[in-house]
């Protein structure tokens, strides 16, 4: 998912070909395993992911006119919520031709202070950008806007070139030192380096998007989960919703996801550009706060895929939540990041029990779901009820977790990396936790004639 030949590839799709040799099974045991143990070395030559994660793909700019820095991004999500914040991992050692450093990028992103995360809508608009990428290397990458053919204009806030066939535009700044709403310092520097990369933290000032799509004329598609079609059968314990009390705010749920619908909040724009409605976000944290749940939600579609984190409480029952905002931030050593609500806003934002058994065991697990009915039944039952008032909620969710892994692996799920906690940084409203892959376990029936298959960019339908 790295790469700009997987990142055209359209659907993604994964395995094309045999595990390599670290993944060992034996004998009845459902999942293949493979220790990783990755060098400098080991991944000159191919530092493909060694197995499959999904995430989207977007389009990074800073500077302005000439100066304008194109480059792609994979994995971008949306980190904090008051202020709303997203992330941006960028590859600052030179692993191989796949993952090199982007200085010229990091250099002008630092030096301008400002960036924009864009997304276009698979065709031509699409395809040009990314052969404008791959054909233009690092030290040219004020030179790539203009070998895509593709007409830029300038934002609002910041003055930053962005593609104007961009049908969304998150606009962002640096985020700056400042305390959270429970006053406590954040954003001492605008990064964080995790191993081989630096993540970026980008507080968004304005969002632009198509006025079509505003409008409700159009919508913005976007497949959440990936694919697949298993093979082998797992004996799973019964669904019981029971504590999914009546009365209770209940958190939706769908992979299938379409923005504007019914279930989303209305996008509330402040004023039109050409053919682009813009929100501007206010510049204090504790004025962008709303309490009601419903308009809590993020105020605009910003694609993002669930990991199912899972951690093993004291007393060896496992928990487990979904996380919208989970990504492979480094390769060397292959790291994840996920951003856990800390601060009690209302039954949307609130503080997760699962990030206090995370911290106690200084272990998690990241699972790859997919589009299966009883999968996304098990996700919205673990998004809306805590560990704190069912502590079997993974099976009550009818998931089966098996034993003795360093975090539970999910039975029903085809990919599993078992992760040590590396750190944690404070970001405001949540937290992000950081965990360095040690294993991977990956169901014997993943095959290249049963893979997981993947959508990486939203359509406008």
């Amino acid at each position: 998912m790295s790469s700009s030949s997987s990142s055209t590839q359209l659907p993604y799709l994964w395995p094309t070909g045999a595990l390599d040799e670290r993944f060992q099974t034996t004998d009845g045991n459902l999942f293949s395993s493979a220790v990783l143990k990755d060098t400098g070395s080991s991944l000159s030559g191919d530092s493909r992911w060694p197995a499959f994660f999904p995430a989207p793909i977007a389009f990074l700019t800073t500077g302005s006119g000439d100066r304008t820095v194109l480059e792609r991004t994979v994995g971008p999500m949306i980190v904090n919520r008051f202020p709303l914040v997203m992330a941006v991992s960028l590859c600052r050692e030179q692993l191989s031709e796949r993952h090199y450093a982007r200085r010229s990028t990091m250099e002008a992103l630092e030096r301008n202070g400002t960036g924009a995360v864009q997304f276009l809508a698979p065709g031509q608009p699409l395809t040009s950008a990314l052969a404008a990428i791959e054909s233009e290397p690092d030290a040219r990458a004020t030179s790539r806007a203009r070998r895509s053919g593709l007409a830029m204009r300038e934002a609002r806030q910041t003055a930053t070139g962005v593609l104007s066939d961009a049908y969304l535009v998150y606009e962002g700044r640096l985020a700056r030192p400042g305390v959270s709403l429970d006053g406590v310092r954040t954003y001492d520097r605008p990064w964080h380096d995790v191993g081989s990369h630096r993540v970026y933290f980008l507080e968004v000032v304005a969002i632009h998007l198509k006025t079509a799509i505003a409008r409700g004329e159009k919508q913005v598609a976007w497949q959440s989960l990936p694919e697949w079609t298993p093979t082998e059968q797992v004996e799973t314990p019964p669904y019981d919703a029971g504590h999914l009390a009546d009365g209770r705010y209940v958190k939706g749920y769908t992979p299938q996801y379409r923005f504007p619908a019914a279930g989303t909040v209305a996008f509330e724009a402040d004023d039109i550009d050409g053919d682009m409605s813009i929100r501007h976000l206010e510049p204090l944290a504790r004025d962008q706060v709303v309490v009601d749940n419903e308009r809590a939600r993020w105020p605009c579609f910003f694609p993002s895929s669930a990991g199912m984190l899972t951690a093993w409480r004291d007393d060896r029952r496992p928990t487990a939540m979904p996380c919208g905002s989970t990504a492979i931030v480094s390769r060397l050593p292959l790291t994840f990041a996920a951003c856990l609500s800390n601060s009690a806003i209302n039954e949307r934002y609130a503080p997760r029990a699962t990030l206090g058994v995370i911290r106690a065991r200084g272990r998690f697990g990241v699972g790859v779901a997919y589009g299966d009915a009883d999968i996304v039944r098990a996700i919205s039952y673990l998004g809306n009820v805590s560990g704190q008032t069912d502590p079997d909620k993974v099976r009550h969710a009818g998931l089966a977790a098996l034993q003795g892994g360093s975090s539970p692996v999910l039975a029903q799920l085809p990919i599993h990396f078992d992760c040590r906690l590396t750190g944690e940084v404070l970001l405001g409203t949540h937290v992000m936790v950081t965990g360095e892959v040690e294993r991977i376990h990956v169901r014997r029936d993943v095959t290249p004639e049963r893979p997981l298959t993947w959508q990486p960019w939203a359509r406008v339908v």
